[in-house]
């Protein structure tokens, strides 16, 4: 039975955000637990591009044209075998199409940064050669097979099941959607609707507020619909601001709609293998962790003797770059830690790290306005606390790296923060949250943490480095939600 992830991401070879490293883990933890999976993506820049030499070997299994606006489009497709490994075999299909997706760029050109001329029709077409494809004699689907959807760019495809009638062979396929964030819906004009040539049969649940609306379409359309943390569904429910707007259509999913926690890749975050690091370490051996610190600090000017907090992240809005910098001003008055902030984004929030870092006392912050992966797994590692005061938080990985490296992790309760984070109680939990979105807040957290006694800490970091966040908890959870659409799952 296989499950066919359909995504515009896929890590390692075409990485945005967190929706690649969901579908570059997710599909092989699936296969590991005895349920057949497979990727299918765009293949940005084609055979002769960059992603090429990230996929390997490829085969052509696949070609055919689709037409829209008037003008037809061939395209090709490849499977590689680049996603499978560890027991696990992934096919990855790469959709070849030159004119909408011949650049490197996934959503911005590589050449100049700049948005695709067709950037709002690219995976309307995209989603449209997949039909194609998938109703052929070429198809990885037989039988009572499922569609496993990815965000907006895939949001379109229950509707096209269901109202184009060139898709009456896979109508009865079961679909699922994962909803990632719903910071983007993949709108477009109806003109851009009208010229697929297929009548939705309820124009209603494709409209929002006089557009086609790609992500209220997949929540409407889809026979279940997941988020990447129960608190998050919630959340997308309950209010217009984590949705854009489409809280009604979430609401309206009701049964349909549930969360399941993301996992982390522990092929890839693991401290007793991790290559970035100058020694190894774990949970029952935490020299190499000290050994870290005392690296990291030196390359940074940091004082190894003081308590280490870290950032790693996007400094934006909902990354809570609003109040970061406020937060660490006060932190760095009433403590004694030292900080390391890694990370870029909006140019207010990088200035106002800046002046941070022009008021701060020698060896007690560190500023690297870059991402650098090398550098942020040693950041992880050497940190004593990993600070992430999400305003929004779909699932949030950082807080689950921070753990397993033996970070205690500091919090704003939102989204998934809320759901992997367990309040610290004196003797159970994982790390600490903060209710109020405020610096005041943040640092009142920082402080409670810092205040713990060394038997204390070592319990709460330990805690933490053994609870279970790998992608096999989750695997079992998708596995379940798709025996409930009657497909078996093992």
């Amino acid at each position: 039975m296989p499950v066919l992830h359909v995504s515009a991401e896929c890590a390692p070879f075409a990485k945005v955000g967190g929706l690649a490293d969901v579908v570059g883990a997710l599909p092989r933890a699936l296969a590991q637990s005895g349920v057949p999976s497979a990727v299918a993506m765009p293949f940005y820049g084609g055979p002769e591009g960059r992603m090429a030499g990230r996929v390997g070997a490829t085969e052509s299994v696949h070609t055919g044209q689709v037409f829209f606006e008037g003008e037809g489009f061939p395209f090709e497709v490849f499977r590689s075998g680049a996603l499978s490994g560890d027991g696990a075999e992934v096919p990855l299909y790469l959709v070849h199409e030159p004119e909408h997706f011949g650049d490197d760029g996934v959503y911005f050109r590589a050449s100049d940064n700049a948005w695709f001329a067709r950037g709002e029709v690219r995976y309307l077409v995209f989603q449209l050669m997949v039909l194609d494809w998938l109703r052929s004699e070429n198809t990885p689907l037989d039988g009572a097979d499922l569609l496993h959807l990815h965000d907006h760019h895939t949001g379109l495809i229950p509707t096209l099941l269901e109202a184009d009638s060139a898709n009456s062979v896979l109508r009865d396929v079961p679909t699922v959607f994962t909803v990632h964030s719903a910071d983007h819906h993949g709108e477009m004009g109806w003109s851009r609707w009208d010229a697929v040539g297929v009548e939705a049969p309820n124009w209603e649940s494709l409209d929002h507020l006089g557009r086609v609306n790609s992500l209220k379409a997949g929540v409407e359309r889809a026979d279940r619909v997941t988020t990447v943390s129960p608190t998050y569904a919630r959340e997308l429910a309950a209010g217009p601001e984590p949705s854009h707007g489409l809280d009604y259509a979430f609401r309206l999913a009701g049964d349909r709609l549930s969360g399941i926690v993301n996992g982390v890749d522990t092929a890839v975050w693991d401290p007793a293998t991790d290559p970035h690091l100058p020694e190894p370490f774990s949970a029952d051996d935490l020299d190499g962790k000290t050994a870290t610190k005392r690296a990291v600090c030196a390359d940074l000017g940091l004082d190894a003797n003081r308590p280490l907090l870290t950032f790693v992240g996007r400094l934006t809005p909902e990354k809570g770059a609003t109040v970061l910098a406020d937060g660490l001003v006060r932190i760095l008055d009433e403590t004694e830690a030292a900080v390391a902030v890694l990370g870029s984004g909006y140019a207010e929030h990088e200035g106002a790290l800046r002046a941070v870092a022009d008021g701060a006392p020698d060896g007690r912050f560190s500023l690297t306005l870059a991402f650098d992966e090398a550098l942020a797994h040693r950041l992880y590692s050497a940190g004593d606390v990993f600070l992430m005061p999400s305003k929004q938080e779909p699932c949030g990985l950082g807080q689950l790296y921070a753990m397993r490296y033996g970070a205690v992790p500091v919090v704003h309760a939102v989204g998934g923060l809320r759901d992997t984070v367990v309040p610290w109680d004196g003797e159970a939990g994982t790390g600490v949250r903060f209710e109020a979105f405020t610096g005041q807040a943040f640092a009142d957290a920082v402080r409670e943490v810092l205040a713990l006694d060394a038997g204390a800490l070592a319990r709460l970091r330990q805690n933490g480095m053994w609870a279970d966040h790998s992608w096999a908890s989750s695997a079992t959870a998708y596995a379940s939600l798709y025996e409930g659409l009657g497909v078996l799952g093992t």
